[in-house]
């Protein structure tokens, strides 16, 4: 089902911003008006696309006025992120996408800005650009990281969660990167049709830094331009990770290590994996916290059956994280 509100305008989109939603609709309509206050969406130079996966409740009053000047597709079902931002890219002509979490807070003038970086790309544009977050406070959020090896993944879980998955910010420079988070990213839409899109075998986490390892194989450029900045406000690495997650985000670890790395690296982490799960079942079921040891069951089962060269896909993750917070009856 498509409902789509859009300024009326001759002007083909040179920007898209693709916004995917489930559950935060307080946060896309906040995002949406600041959004349809700049000149850009208004005159429909930039269009703002936002896919919702399936959310609970009914859509908010203001996707029913003009003003907001956004195309709202509602899909039928929630197949993560990747699919998401999969579906406004196939529903728009814009050269260029900008993907946005419903969690981000800008002005007006972003549109614009991005408009401004896109004609200073020259005859060899990058395929992807991730720009500056900021944490509420206004210090700098972690957005660039280098491609996960086996060394440093097994190092990181030492470290504190906010410091896993990204590069501190002191060696983080402007320039070419490894890889770029999700939460601002500009896509090139000719990157996007040569790589086929984002992976959707990837419900949550790791589908941008697939994303850019697959880029960097087919010639694009990453990069990163801290001078255009957004705030984030709520990243994944800041919260606290419920049992549901954790299946998720272990099992986008393992696939990405499954796809995108040696045979060698993907087996030893997952059998490291396995070994966690294990440990920490026992121990959670000793200390009486069922549903976390149901969450490590299910993550052993993941990491075996990835092992057996399953094609464990996102959304079939999904229903067994879902099942993990349902007791057995």
């Amino acid at each position: 089902m498509v409902s789509s509100q859009q300024a009326t305008t001759s002007l083909d989109p040179r920007l898209a911003i693709i916004i995917v939603n489930y559950q935060g609709w307080p946060d896309v309509a906040r995002l949406c008006r600041t959004l349809a206050a700049g000149p850009e969406v208004r005159s429909g130079l930039c269009e703002v696309i936002v896919v919702d996966n399936a959310s609970d409740g009914p859509i908010p009053p203001e996707f029913s006025n003009s003003d907001l000047n956004t195309r709202l597709i509602l899909r039928p079902d929630n197949g993560g992120f990747a699919l998401g931002v999969n579906t406004g890219w196939r529903a728009t002509s814009a050269p260029w996408l900008l993907l946005l979490n419903p969690d981000v807070e800008t002005d007006p003038g972003l549109p614009g800005r991005i408009l401004t970086r896109i004609g200073s790309f020259g005859e060899r544009p990058p395929g992807l650009v991730g720009f500056g977050l900021l944490n509420p406070n206004g210090t700098p959020q972690g957005s660039v990281g280098v491609f996960p090896g086996l060394f440093r993944t097994v190092w990181e879980q030492f470290l504190p969660r906010s410091r896993r998955k990204y590069q501190s910010d002191w060696r983080t420079e402007p320039g070419p990167v490894d890889w770029v988070t999700g939460a601002c990213l500009l896509a090139s839409s000719q990157m996007m049709s040569e790589l086929g899109g984002m992976d959707e075998d990837f419900f949550l986490y790791y589908e941008e830094v697939a994303l850019c390892h697959s880029a960097n194989q087919a010639g694009w450029r990453v990069e990163f331009d801290p001078s255009v900045q957004v705030v984030h406000l709520r990243p994944l690495q800041n919260r606290a990770i419920s049992p549901k997650m954790r299946v998720i985000t272990r099992h986008s670890k393992l696939l990405y290590f499954r796809k995108h790395t040696p045979w060698l690296s993907f087996l030893l982490l997952s059998w490291g994996v396995s070994i966690e799960a294990s440990v920490r079942r026992i121990w959670s079921g000793w200390q009486g916290q069922a549903e976390q040891a149901r969450s490590w069951r299910v993550v052993g089962e993941i990491a075996r059956e990835l092992r057996q060269r399953s094609s464990l896909a996102g959304r079939q993750v999904l229903a067994r994280a879902e099942a993990v917070a349902m007791p057995p009856g």
